[in-house]
């Protein structure tokens, strides 16, 4: 018997009506599943970039902490000796001998020696202060700017105060943790301007664009914010490439001040040993003995030099040609030790 029309009708535009909505649910768990996975994608990505900028970035920021140390040590210390024992030699002569590429005066001399003894007192401030005394970046400041910088505005007991202001102006220092909104410095806000509007934390909601009833257009949002993602991927690894060639030349410039404080070192002990026999008048020391008091002079010429060079500038990039700079020094001090 034959069977009745209608319901074979109904039963067809069943059947069809189920396989529209098996496909739309296959098609719905096709979407979530590829939202997903590029949604983890994005995620692993971008918090990969994210932890070699934080790596690189807490890097630079103990380098130059690590640098600025080393500063206030050499000041407190190997310039401190240096300045009490060259100022008992009377009759300093050093006429027609070459110091850089001019010829140094009696006059020039005592300006010379004044001015390190400046710094000297300033850095015996900070050291007898105590460097935990240095808040808001004061340390990682003294090893970004030059020590004249860094104390030029303090005066007398004011120069841990003078560190932090330091700090608290160089927004590349600020980002880094060397200064805060509070101390009236440009804070991390002022640093990720420098470096390009960097997302400071992996919160580009890209877990929100998962659960969501249209799956379709949720894929869609997904593939519009993979370009986001690399965006701000690149701005971290282009930051993270940069503050990687400050920490090479912070490292450079320490290890150059190492090296220059460990030949000093022996020069005074020589220059101590000079005044102990001899007494404290120039006239009286033989050719080789003025000639240890003359390289004493010219080593702390260098020193100062080396303290003095500002290895970031106010916009937080390198200062140009410190690679030059680190070259000249060393070729002076290799002179010196083969002198």
């Amino acid at each position: 018997m034959p069977l009745p029309l209608i319901p074979l009708v109904v039963a067809g535009a069943a059947a069809a009506s189920a396989a529209v909505a098996g496909k739309k649910g296959y098609d719905s768990y096709q979407n979530m599943k590829e939202t997903k996975e590029l949604a983890e994608e994005l995620e692993s990505k971008y918090k990969k970039a994210y932890k070699n900028f934080e790596t690189s970035r807490d890097e630079t920021n103990n380098t130059f902490e690590n640098y600025g140390l080393l500063k206030l040590e050499i000041l407190d210390g190997t310039m401190k000796e240096f300045v009490v024992n060259f100022k008992q030699i009377k009759h300093i002569n050093f006429k027609g001998e070459a110091v850089t590429d001019n010829f140094v005066t009696n006059s020039e001399i005592e300006e010379f020696v004044l001015n390190i003894e400046k710094q000297v007192v300033k850095a015996g401030q900070v050291m007898t202060a105590g460097i935990a005394s240095l808040a808001g970046g004061g340390l990682a400041a003294m090893g970004a700017v030059g020590a004249t910088t860094t104390f030029a505005a303090a005066s007398t007991g004011t120069a841990i105060a003078t560190l932090s202001g330091i700090a608290a102006q160089n927004a590349t220092l600020a980002f880094l943790g060397g200064g805060s909104l509070a101390a009236g410095g440009l804070g991390v806000a002022g640093g990720t301007l420098v470096l390009g509007g960097i997302a400071l934390a992996p919160a580009l909601a890209i877990g929100s664009l998962i659960f969501a009833s249209s799956t379709e257009k949720k894929l869609e949002e997904m593939y519009a914010k993979k370009a986001e993602v690399n965006t701000e991927v690149q701005k971290l690894k282009s930051a993270t490439d940069v503050m990687a060639q400050i920490t090479r030349t912070t490292k450079s410039m320490q290890e150059l001040a190492q090296s220059t404080n460990e030949l000093f070192k022996t020069n005074i002990r020589k220059m101590v040993q000079i005044i102990n026999v001899k007494g404290n008048d120039f006239r009286n020391y033989s050719t080789e003995e003025q000639a240890v008091i003359h390289n004493n002079y010219k080593l702390a010429v260098i020193m100062k030099n080396i303290l003095n060079t500002t290895i970031l500038n106010e916009q937080g990039e390198l200062m140009p040609n410190l690679q030059s700079v680190i070259t000249a020094e060393k070729q002076k001090v290799t002179a010196i030790k083969e002198g």
